[in-house]
């Protein structure tokens, strides 16, 4: 599998809680909240920054990454 470079940008970030909204995210809230609260064991853990004790952002391509790897594609 070849590896895809990505360079990072600000506009990759996204807040947590209004990323339930964005256009790149085809799940349901509660499969969201799921993938979050077990991100350290399911492969999330890259595509998730935390800011604070209470506040995180989504990394947008990591995000995709890992769901494209979770469903195989």
């Amino acid at each position: 599998m070849s590896e895809v470079h990505h360079q990072t940008a600000l506009s990759d970030f996204y807040p947590k809680e209004a990323f339930l909204k964005h256009p790149d995210n085809p799940l349901k809230e509660s499969e969201f909240n799921w993938l979050f609260k077990n991100r350290e064991t399911n492969g999330f853990k890259d595509a998730f920054v935390k800011v604070n004790a209470r506040k995180f952002l989504v990394h947008i391509p990591g995000f995709t990454e890992c769901l494209a790897r979770r469903r195989g594609q």
